[in-house]
């Protein structure tokens, strides 16, 4: 039976996150995301950067161009893709585990750029990469929408073997408001 992942929420406010930007948790199922070039990633970023939510979201644009590369997804034995579920309690580093879910072809199915005072809408389970446009100085508010009651995924080219260890505390949140201060406001503020 799997895990229930809807009592183990992130209750840190402000984090990292392995696919190299800062969340920050807001009220009403909100999320300030900030992408910023100094933000480390997990170390298989180039190789499991493709993943799904276990919910649907709207993403507003508020600084820079955010870059959405999505995919379909074709399950086969023989795929290019590890699919690894993400159930259960978070981590010490505070990741959920990676649990391999079988294989994959991902098939781009376009690219979208979404630049500043836009929105664009991602449905569960739905298989994208983001990445940050431009100077890679990107803020978005992802709003939930809809929440689904099986986990998430990422995937990780096969053969490469995924940063499970990936630690989302291993900066100060002092650190990371720099960061969302850069990026919000456009100059250095220190704490």
């Amino acid at each position: 039976m799997p895990v229930s992942i809807i009592d183990d929420v992130m209750t840190d406010k402000i984090t990292l996150h392995g696919l190299g930007f800062v969340q920050v948790q807001l009220q009403g199922n909100q999320r300030l995301h900030v992408w910023h070039p100094e933000l480390p990633r997990r170390a298989c970023f180039e190789h499991s950067a493709i993943h799904d939510h276990r919910f649907n979201f709207t993403s507003r644009i508020i600084v820079g161009t955010q870059v959405n590369h999505c995919f379909e997804i074709v399950h086969h034995d023989a795929g290019e893709f590890v699919l690894y579920l993400h159930e259960g309690a978070r981590t010490t580093g505070g990741g959920r585990p990676w649990t391999p879910d079988g294989r994959a072809d991902l098939v781009p199915d376009g690219i979208y750029r979404i630049s500043a005072g836009n929105d664009y809408n991602t449905q569960a389970y739905q298989y994208h990469r983001t990445e940050p446009g431009g100077d890679g100085r990107v803020a978005t508010i992802m709003a939930k929408r809809g929440e689904y009651p099986a986990g998430a995924h990422s995937t990780c080219r096969f053969g490469i073997q995924p940063d499970t260890d990936f630690d989302r505390f291993q900066w100060s949140r002092a650190r990371l408001w720099e960061v969302v201060t850069d990026v919000l406001l456009g100059q250095k503020v220190t704490p």
